[in-house]
């Protein structure tokens, strides 16, 4: 078979939409991640971490690496086989840019601009006092918090790429520039890595912030506490031997351990702690009086 490199391989994993006949074992553990995505069908997609912890508590799926690596290939295999629809697991996605849009004709343009005007919305975040905003350790999660965080108009910014000094950078000069100070809401893993980049990032980016004449932020961190370890019974797993970060920890937790209710309801409690909700009610009232004359106004154009 000819390859785009021209090179020739031994075929060992299937390509595109495949059949598949698992061992009993594995097509039981297929059934479990069913009944997991199932039973978080509002929360979808989810990443195959929160998969796993959700199976480790729910079905005393073994909590070991070679048993994540299982899972993972297993995921991968169903959904090439339709078995787990493809769009309820979250994977990090190909970027894409670039913009090849148009108009079929001018009615198409008035078509689109009536469209428009039934998305209509002011900006959540006015009237507010502070800005609020939200940074996540792991990408995966970024959806299913946002899906959020939205509905308060507050961002939600990934702190995995904080390592990165010019992310760090940037994160202070959107806070120094405000007009309004800034609340960050944190969610993460509660192991030496996970709170230490938390700890790096909110440092390093108040030293930006103070040198651009701001206000540096106030940080509080969400998820994972040592006080939800206990309230929702979540699995630990002792410090890895290799993270030698800050003061050892005898056990550590992956964010992905909580489940989705858990995180959004941890989220949205935060979010609703630190913004104006009667100021939110306030905009949201004015933003759909202005919706419906819009509409009224696009309606007559056509």
């Amino acid at each position: 078979m000819s390859t785009v490199s021209g090179r020739t391989y031994r075929r060992t994993r299937p390509r595109g939409f495949a059949d598949w006949s698992p061992k009993p074992d594995t097509l039981l553990l297929v059934d479990q991640v069913r009944a997991v995505l199932d039973e978080y069908r509002e929360h979808l997609p989810m990443t195959a971490r929160q998969v796993f912890y959700r199976l480790v508590g729910a079905f005393q799926y073994p909590k070991e690496e070679n048993a994540y690596d299982r899972l993972q290939e297993t995921l991968n295999r169903a959904r090439r086989a339709r078995m787990i629809p493809m769009g309820s697991i979250r994977d990090d996605r190909a970027a894409s840019a670039g913009y090849t849009g148009g108009y079929d004709s001018p009615a198409d343009f008035w078509e689109s601009v009536r469209a428009s005007a039934q998305y209509y919305a002011r900006p959540l975040a006015e009237g507010q006092t502070r800005a609020v905003e939200v940074w996540i350790e792991a990408q995966g999660m970024l959806p299913m918090v946002s899906e959020v965080t939205q509905q308060y108009g507050v961002i939600v910014y990934c702190s995995g790429g904080f390592e990165s000094v010019a992310a760090k950078h940037d994160a202070a000069a959107r806070i120094a520039y405000r007009e309004v100070p800034s609340t960050v809401l944190s969610v993460g893993d509660y192991d030496p890595s996970g709170l230490s980049i938390l700890d790096a990032a909110a440092e390093d980016v108040a030293a930006f912030v103070a040198a651009m004449g701001g206000s540096p932020p106030t940080v509080k961190r969400l998820a994972v506490t040592q006080e939800q370890i206990t309230e929702y019974g979540l699995e630990t797993v002792p410090q890895k031997r290799t993270d030698r970060r800050g003061e050892h920890m005898h056990d550590t937790v992956q964010a992905e351990a909580l489940s989705p209710t858990q995180l959004t309801d941890l989220v949205r409690a935060g979010v609703e702690a630190a913004v104006d909700l009667r100021a939110l009610a306030r905009v949201r009232e004015r933003s759909e009086r202005e919706r419906q004359q819009l509409v009224r106004k696009a309606e007559r154009l056509r």
